[in-house]
């Protein structure tokens, strides 16, 4: 759109417009926050998994032991 509008405000109808746009590189202390999340993800899943297990496990072991 941008482009149309230079090429008749010019009168130049090969006028071309190009644009770059080149991100900066993550800095120490995001790439830091990142790994944090991930590794806290990994505890928090990992304190959950844990206990459901073994409830289930004890489970098994009472309707056994009552049966």
């Amino acid at each position: 759109m941008y482009e149309s509008i230079l090429k008749v405000a010019t009168g130049d109808p090969e006028f071309e417009f190009k644009t770059r746009n080149t991100p900066m590189p993550l800095t120490y202390m995001i790439g830091r926050r990142v790994n944090t999340a991930n590794a806290g993800t990994i505890i928090f899943m990992t304190g959950v998994a844990f206990p459901l297990i073994i409830t289930q496990i004890i489970s098994y072991l009472v309707v056994e032991r009552i049966t």
